[in-house]
């Protein structure tokens, strides 16, 4: 009896020892009222829970205002996500590491709920976490980040059907279901109905919007001017009815499969347009030559002339559409139609956009740690501040992508931003100093509020940019193409690619 003792005795002192140990890494930062800097030693940690944070997250909570934060340094105020409350993300972070396996799935389930604001949160947090929080922890980062990057390119449903509405009342529905919005013209007929029954099956945005430009007697305009690069407008007479299919993500119609000049014997030219989700903004299109497989009825594929070549197209500004060009040889006179048209579009598109914070003081300071939040990688690589100036470099990387080559301008346009006490600063100049294939950074010099002290300077600067930026692939299919269809002259126009 007595020796059982002695072991239980021996265990528990091994925990506490363990506990204690873990307790020295773990501090809260507190700002009070008066400005003073409170150190809450962990010690509460030997409650018996499976996280040594959790019960020290609890304590400080009840006495600290909404502001407490874990922290290693307690020099500089942690950067903050917007519109979460701290509080309740914290408890639910201590909350993984419950001795209940219920509370730990149910705070597993609480945070993912929370979106891909908290990523920068759990980033922070992840140097403390220990066992099965730490594991908790890294599965909830990934889960997030990846779930928001498949969101971001996978084709938007819209759940509820159609059918039976006003037009304009369906188009509304449809650009609220999270596909984004195209510009519509002032005279659509407002008495026109939706067709069809109502079901229950979930459609693609394109499919829906098939549908009601169908029953509205509408089309596509790619020649009027507006930003998107397309009108929704009602159809007149004379109006070409092009060949079109939804493929996931895209809408792929043929303007146009027409005879060439007399430079290009033997030969026709087929003229493919894209339109994608207006949510989405994809920073280059490619269509291989080498995917396209054109057949007659009779089964006689018709090649491109240029088999090795890729099509390539930058969207501009916010436009949704681009065209693509190409040269197939010429079929046999007999033929009028094209039984099919297969091919592959690839889209290289950044996904899921997140603020990037780190803390900035006026005070000599170690460098933050990186943040890595899906594929990104941000580093704070210097910050240097003056009387009068507030100098700072930060650099995010990628995985390698030809998204990222130095002629293609599109991240480059995102300026980096700063705070101090809550209020923005003034930008005096911003610039990228280097970039590759991999990414760059970027050098941003702030003005200064007048009479701010160096050492009393807080704040936080950030940087805007996509968790990931996605290559994928996107199948199409077109069936019965007349040969006899011919593009607008603003087609001709607004060519691109070959």
């Amino acid at each position: 009896m007595e020796s059982g003792r002695r072991r239980s005795a021996v265990a528990d002192r091994r925990i506490y020892d363990e506990k204690m140990m873990q307790a020295e890494r773990l501090i809260v930062c507190r700002r009070c009222a008066s400005g003073f800097t409170v150190l809450v030693w962990a010690a509460a940690v030997l409650s018996g829970t499976t996280h040594p944070g959790a019960t020290l997250q609890a304590e400080a909570f009840q006495t600290a205002p909404k502001d407490a934060v874990l922290s290693q340094q307690p020099t500089s105020e942690e950067p903050r996500p917007q519109g979460i409350d701290e509080r309740q993300l914290l408890r639910l972070i201590g909350q993984l590491g419950d001795p209940e396996r219920s509370r730990r799935e149910a705070a597993t389930v609480a945070i993912e709920s929370l979106g891909i604001e908290v990523l920068p949160q759990l980033e922070a947090q992840r140097p403390f976490m220990v066992g099965e929080t730490a594991w908790r922890l890294a599965m909830l980062r990934t889960r997030l980040a990846e779930h928001a990057v498949a969101t971001a390119i996978e084709a938007t449903r819209v759940p509820e059907s159609l059918a039976g509405r006003p037009v304009l009342e369906a188009f509304e529905m449809m650009f609220a279901g999270g596909g984004g919005r195209l510009p519509l013209a002032a005279d659509i007929d407002r008495s026109l109905v939706v067709a069809g029954s109502r079901d229950a099956v979930p459609r693609t945005y394109f499919e829906q919007l098939d549908q009601i430009l169908a029953a509205a007697d509408c089309l596509l305009d790619f020649s009027a001017e507006t930003p998107r690069g397309v009108l929704i407008r009602p159809r007149r007479n004379g109006d070409p009815t092009h060949v079109a299919t939804s493929a996931g993500p895209v809408r792929l119609e043929v303007v146009g499969v027409t005879a060439v000049p007399a430079t290009q014997p033997q030969a026709i030219r087929l003229t493919l347009r894209v339109l994608w989700e207006p949510r989405m903004q994809p920073v280059m299109l490619q269509l291989p030559m080498a995917s396209l497989i054109v057949e007659t009825a009779s089964g006689e594929v018709i090649p491109p002339k240029q088999r090795a070549a890729v099509a390539e197209v930058s969207p501009r500004g916010s436009q949704a559409t681009a065209t693509f060009t190409t040269l197939l040889s010429l079929p046999p006179a007999s033929v009028t139609t094209l039984a099919s048209l297969r091919g592959t579009l690839r889209m290289w598109v950044p996904a899921a956009e997140i603020a990037v914070r780190f803390p900035v003081s006026g005070s000599p300071q170690p460098p933050p740690p990186a943040q890595t939040l899906g594929d990104l990688t941000v580093r704070l690589e210097s910050l240097i501040a003056s009387d009068t100036e507030l100098t700072v470099r930060l650099r995010a990387s990628y995985p390698p992508t030809e998204a990222l080559a130095s002629h293609r301008t599109w991240i480059t346009s995102r300026p980096l931003a700063c705070d101090v006490g809550g209020l923005p600063l003034a930008v005096v100049s911003d610039r990228v100093v280097d970039r590759d294939e991999q990414g760059l950074a970027r050098e941003a010099v702030f003005a200064l509020p007048e009479d701010t002290p160096q050492p009393s300077l807080r704040g936080t600067v950030s940087w805007q940019l996509p968790l990931a930026i996605r290559d994928f692939p996107v199948d199409f299919l077109l069936r019965e193409i007349p040969l006899q269809s011919t593009p607008s002259s603003s087609d001709a126009e607004n060519r691109e690619g070959l």
